[in-house]
């Protein structure tokens, strides 16, 4: 570990958000949240049956619009019952953490929208799994592991798409949890 390396916190997490301002007019996310959801991070996302009973579903990479609409992108398949919550105009919960300092932020918004993937969703896709996989790899996951932990089916692709509405650090630590407000 170099001498620089300055390990991820939720007072750091919380430090920072303080000293940016978003990354686009009217959007919650500043310009470091942004790129660490698009840098080859571990995507969870999650809502509820109309019962309230979670469910949790995994995200292949993530993807900010200039306006700070988030397109996470998933396989269809293995999300179908989220999907189907996030359809039926459920709320959702994304959670992106990076390996190998595990620093993690939450979004919420009360609704979001399916959509298909765009035709250079794919490639990005690619580039985000090779470095969670070296990422995995780095915190001590076999390369085969690691590997199956990222593949997908192209074919089966889809993007939930919303605008963040509550930011919360995530990353573990004293103040994990704390929502990141203005």
């Amino acid at each position: 570990m170099s001498s620089s390396f300055v390990p991820a916190t939720p007072l750091n997490d919380l430090a920072a958000w303080a000293a940016q301002k978003p990354a686009q007019s009217g959007a919650l996310l500043t310009p470091d949240l942004v790129a660490l959801a698009q840098s080859g991070v571990s995507v969870t996302l999650a809502s509820s049956t109309s019962a309230g009973q979670p469910i949790v579903g995994l995200g292949v990479g993530c993807r900010v619009r200039p306006d700070g609409t988030l397109r996470v992108l998933l396989a269809r398949a293995a999300n179908a019952d989220l999907l189907a919550a996030l359809k039926d105009g459920r709320p959702i919960a994304v959670t992106f953490t990076g390996a190998p300092d595990h620093r993690a932020f939450q979004v919420k918004a009360a609704t979001a929208k399916i959509a298909e993937p765009l035709s250079d969703d794919l490639p990005e896709i690619d580039r985000q799994c090779a470095v969670l996989a070296d990422g995995l790899v780095e915190i001590g996951f076999s390369r085969e592991l690691a590997e199956g932990y990222v593949t997908y089916e192209p074919d089966d692709i889809a993007a939930v798409e919303f605008c963040p509405e509550r930011v919360f650090t995530q990353t573990p630590g004293p103040g994990a949890g704390a929502e990141l407000t203005r």
